[in-house]
């Protein structure tokens, strides 16, 4: 489940703890900087909170913009949630590509060559400092002298997520990340959308036996409720989405969470692509068990 801390925090802690109530895998947030329409509390301060909130549920970021946030500082304060939520945390990473963003932030927006680039170095700083390893990296866009870390709870270190666009990113992933994650782009319809996610999660494979890593050690994840995508108009469409996801390669599916406190979200509630309280209920309790079995 994905959420948009755009509310109070005992908003997104009662939301939280009820879809961990409801069995599901994994909470996110995402980690937008400062908009300019909706008043949304920092990813990582607001995953610190929720750890110790939670007991069961794994949290983390859909997703951290690798730009804004300095790799050793990142990876601090992903291991300082690991150790709050006792080994529950996954860091997830982009490129970014929310140019107001950086504006707002007074950090330099690159090409998407830069970007990929940028990301490709945070990516092999955290694979180090997150197993709690002292870091020294020479890279264009990171430099780091004998850097120190924390000892991580999760051994041998927190999961990484990296979100896939294009080749960069995608064999960036796959050389080193647990999990590659991609969003439905905005517009298209369900057919667009399981095209692009089967191509671009049959990619990996090849890179992963070019670097002898078993290509199923890697997860491929996607992000609902972004393209045109009725997921919850009925449970008949969320069996069908699910299922050809599933068939498609997909092994983690992410529902975006409409909370009842938000309400910038009532369109994407009312085309069924958005999840309230209610439909989540529905379909954790009637559609899913099916596919755990």
């Amino acid at each position: 489940m994905l959420t948009f801390q755009a509310l109070p925090y005992a908003e997104l802690r009662a939301d939280v703890q009820f879809v961990e109530s409801l069995g599901l895998d994994s909470a996110w947030l995402a980690d937008q900087a400062v908009p300019d329409s909706l008043s949304i509390l920092e990813a990582w301060t607001a995953l610190g909170a929720l750890a110790a909130d939670t007991t069961r549920i794994r949290i983390g970021t859909l997703i951290t913009n690798a730009a804004i946030r300095n790799a050793m500082l990142l990876a601090r304060q992903a291991l300082t949630v690991d150790q709050i939520s006792g080994g529950r945390v996954e860091v997830g990473v982009g490129a970014g590509y929310y140019e107001a963003d950086h504006r707002w932030l007074g950090i330099d927006y690159l090409d998407a060559k830069g970007r990929a680039q940028r990301l490709t170095e945070v990516v092999e700083v955290l694979d180090q400092a997150l197993r709690g390893e002292r870091v020294t990296y020479a890279g264009e866009h990171v430099k780091l002298d004998d850097a120190p870390t924390l000892k991580p709870v999760q051994m041998p270190r927190p999961p990484i997520l990296v979100a896939v666009h294009g080749t960069k990113s995608l064999q960036l992933a796959s050389r080193l990340a647990d999990t590659a994650a991609w969003v439905g782009e905005e517009g298209k319809g369900i057919e667009d959308t399981l095209d692009g996610f089967r191509d671009r999660m049959q990619r990996p494979d090849g890179v992963c036996a070019e670097q002898d890593r078993d290509p199923h050690s890697l997860r491929r994840s996607y992000l609902a409720g972004f393209a045109e995508e009725p997921l919850f108009a009925s449970n008949d469409s969320a069996a069908d989405f699910i299922g050809r996801f599933a068939e498609a390669g997909a092994t983690d599916l992410v529902f975006t969470y409409a909370s009842p406190a938000q309400t910038a979200f009532e369109r994407g509630v009312a085309d069924g692509q958005f999840a309230t309280h209610d439909k989540h209920e529905r379909v954790v309790a009637e559609v899913l068990p099916a596919f755990r079995r």
